[in-house]
């Protein structure tokens, strides 16, 4: 049966679209338990990032998980979860394995070549096998995945000089300081994989940075090699009103910075706050003072748009290799569906003695013996070659 999947992402719907439906990565192994139960699939991945949530699905029967997916959103407690109708994807069968190859080589990402999707991906797929999510299909589908995305990333300079959202934030950031951050002082709100990045090149600029989180030891701990502040959530007050930049990446559902947090600034000081999350962190009335220059992700995905044909040399043969995933994994999936080793085995026999009929009378006896020692030996070693491929 055909494999499918369906979502949202930001290809299809905005970031105000995609708000209400994100998953956190603390949530996929229930959400996998809770769609199954709603939807009956066999199997099933759930992946969530900050720009897609997406379900990928098999069943016993040709799966349509679209009406499952909206009663997920509904018992989840979303608000006219039909809306998703408008921005949703759907695909099946050869199409989904080309869809995940390229989310996960970074070819379906903003930020063409991005290597941080790879890991929120193993994540997903990881979480998912924690809940016997995923079966043999799945299972194989994510590993053809994992296996092309470390053949773009090393075949191809297509992700060089690629550091994900947060560092494309830095690069918009730079501009609004006219290319110097040296002197300023940066509040970095939430611990995650992007803090380290951006503490890493902030302090480097020569820029004063603060971490704060909700649990102060996990700033501390991050903050130790660079010699920077860590401080709580509730302590943040004091660092919003004397910071020049400020970067936010919860997982909080609330929004972590309202306008009212900010009145008493210096108003004669300029901050650019650059929102990471999904739900947002910073409430978008904060762009409304004039000395507030906001960034979320949706302006993220423009910039990046702008300099996409830059990264794109190799997008030509980094797809190439795609589609050699997509036939490799396809067969495999077509000969297991058929019947296995077993199924091929008699398929090659039949025509390896078919063949050798035609030549028959153009060879002696002892020739014809010697022929049909070759001729099976050749696709023993092929189908045994199947199998290392398969095991990988």
């Amino acid at each position: 049966m055909p494999l499918t999947c369906c979502g949202i992402n930001h290809r299809t719907g905005s970031l105000a679209d995609r708000e209400p439906f994100q998953l956190q990565r603390g949530e996929l192994a229930q959400a996998t338990l809770d769609f199954k139960r709603i939807s009956g699939v066999e199997e099933l991945v759930v992946l969530a990032t900050c720009n897609r949530v997406e379900f990928y699905c098999r069943g016993a029967e040709k799966p349509d998980p679209r009406n499952s997916i909206i009663e997920f959103f509904r018992r989840r407690g979303v608000g006219q979860p039909e809306r998703l109708r408008q921005h949703w994807f759907f695909r099946q069968g050869t199409s989904v394995a080309r869809h995940l190859f390229k989310v996960a080589s970074g070819l379906d990402s903003p930020l063409l070549g991005e290597y941080q999707v790879l890991g929120q991906v193993r994540d997903a797929y990881s979480l998912g096998c924690s809940v016997s999510g995923p079966g043999k299909f799945l299972h194989k589908l994510f590993h053809h995945a994992f296996q092309i995305a470390k053949r773009v990333h090393s075949e191809t300079g297509i992700g060089a000089g690629v550091q994900g959202l947060a560092g494309a934030s830095l690069e918009l950031v730079r501009k609004r300081f006219d290319g110097e951050l040296a002197g300023r002082r940066a509040l970095i709100v939430g611990v995650n994989s992007s803090t380290e990045m951006l503490l890493s090149r902030l302090v480097r600029e020569g820029v004063d940075v603060t971490v704060a989180n909700r649990t102060v030891y996990s700033a501390e701990k991050i903050v130790r090699p660079f010699n920077s502040t860590a401080i709580a959530l509730d302590d943040m007050d004091e660092a919003l009103n004397t910071v020049d930049m400020l970067f936010s990446a919860t997982s909080t559902p609330d929004f972590m910075v309202e306008p009212e947090r900010l009145l008493q600034r210096d108003p004669g000081r300029m901050l650019v706050a650059v929102d990471l999350a999904i739900p947002r962190d910073i409430d978008p009335r904060v762009g409304d003072n004039e000395r507030v220059f906001l960034l979320d992700l949706d302006d993220l995905k423009h910039y990046l748009d702008s300099v996409r044909e830059e990264r794109a040399t190799d997008l030509p043969y980094a797809l190439e290799l795609i589609e050699e995933q997509v036939k490799a994994y396809e067969f495999w999936r077509r000969n297991t569906v058929k019947g296995g080793n077993s199924a091929l085995r008699q398929i090659l026999e039949q025509d390896r003695r078919d063949i050798l009929s035609k030549f028959r009378e153009g060879f002696r006896r002892g020739d014809l013996k010697a022929l049909d020692a070759l001729t099976k030996n050749l696709y023993r070693q092929f189908l045994r070659r199947m199998n290392n491929s398969s095991a990988d």
